[in-house]
Formats: structure tokens, sequence, C-alpha cells
């Protein structure tokens, strides 16, 4: 079965010019302060001083700007998470803490938690806003942790009777109460050590499980370093 989406990689944004990237970050706060419901195309224009059909000839719709928006404002980050799942050399535990870590330190980003609160408000009126959304943030890691999983089940090291599960447990685990707080803003965006401790531990527990019968037992340490440290 299939772990969530298609396994064909999530387009990458384009490079865009200083000019436009003056606009972007225009419509960003355009967005965040009135919501994509409330703002205008002209807020936009306004915003970045630019005229409205400047920027109808970039975008034709507030749908298409804010799709723009959401490519731009998660290019920074994902990058990291394509070189680790494409290195075959890194042991695929370790590559899935990484991946786990470098994933959850991208939601958290301040810009990124103001982008999923514009989703979460217009899904039920404009559900092309969640999926915008979904596609240049979640779909892009889920297609480097599908990536890691071939591998583990490669090596006997997992069962998985059900990918779209797995990848569901996976986001759950990862997000966990942290993402939570931080998106309600009852607390600030955690350092990065914090990060990757929960990282880890949501990786951990995925692994206990999934673990094959082969693997090691629930109880036993599931970090990159543990395999290591046994031998």
């Amino acid at each position: 079965m299939k772990m969530g989406r298609s396994d064909k990689a999530t387009k990458q944004p384009q490079e865009i010019s200083p000019r436009e990237e003056e606009i972007l970050r225009a419509a960003f706060d355009v967005f965040t302060e009135k919501g994509f419901h409330g703002a205008t195309m002209l807020d936009v224009a306004s915003r970045a001083r630019a005229s409205k059909a400047t920027l109808y000839a970039r975008y034709p719709s507030k749908e298409a700007l804010f799709e723009a928006l959401m490519a731009w404002a998660t290019r920074q980050g994902t990058d990291a998470l394509d070189t680790i799942a494409a290195d075959e050399t890194l042991d695929p535990l370790t590559a899935l803490h990484r991946i786990a870590a470098q994933l959850l330190a991208l939601m958290l980003q301040p810009r990124k938690l103001a982008l999923f609160r514009i989703a979460v408000a217009e899904g039920n009126r404009l559900s092309a806003v969640g999926r915008t959304y979904s596609v240049f943030t979640r779909d892009h890691g889920m297609a480097c942790v599908r990536t890691i999983v071939t591998r583990l089940l490669k090596q006997g090291r997992i069962v998985i009777d059900d990918r779209a599960e797995f990848g569901h447990s996976f986001i759950g685990l990862l997000q966990g109460e942290l993402f939570m707080r931080a998106l309600l803003g009852t607390i600030p965006v955690p350092p990065r050590p914090e990060i990757d401790r929960h990282a880890q531990r949501a990786v951990t527990r995925l692994m206990r499980a999934y673990a094959a019968p082969a693997s090691p037992r629930p109880e036993e340490d599931f970090t990159p370093h543990a395999r290591s440290d046994r031998r």
C-alpha cells in the first residue's frame, strides 16, 4: 500500500528575483495580518509598492499568489532533507533521525507556523489553501521519509502493513504537544537542541512500534548510536 500521497518528488520552486521576493514578503505580511479571505490583491500591491497590473501579471489570482508565497516560504531547509535522503552511505536509522529533526525544525519556524495558521483558518472556506500548505511542507518531508523507510524495509528492520498509517504515526509523534503549543503561541519556538531531542524521542517510539521481530527488543535503545554501542 502507498504511504499517503504519490511518491513523486514535490515540485520544487524556482529561484526568484529580488523584486519578486519583495512582493512575496509583502504578501506574507498581508496574509498573516488579514488572513487569506480578508486579504486582497490591492492590499498586497499597496504593501509591495507595486501596481495591480504588475501583481496580476505575475500572479493571475490570489490563490496563485498564495501558492507562490508558500513555495518561497518553504524553500529554505528542504535541500537538507533531500541531501540526507539521497545519501545511501548513511545508516537509514541515522538518516531517519536527521530527517525528523530537520523536518520538525522547519515546521517550527515562525513563518511556517504563521502560514499553517492561515491554512487551518481558511481550510473550510477554501480547501486549496490547505492543500497548498501540505504540498510544500509535510508532503516534501514525507517523500524523503518514504525513501528511508524503503531502506529500513529492505534491511528487515521494520515491518509495515500500512504505509499510510506509518506516515500518520510519524507525523503525529514528531509534532506532538511541542508543535501544538508553539502553534498556539503558548511557548516560544524551542532552541534547536530541544527540537533534536524531541525528534529523537519520536523516532525511537516509532521504531519500537514497527520493529521487525528480529530487531532489538522494544525496550532497547533506537538512537542512531545504539547499534554501534552494542558492537
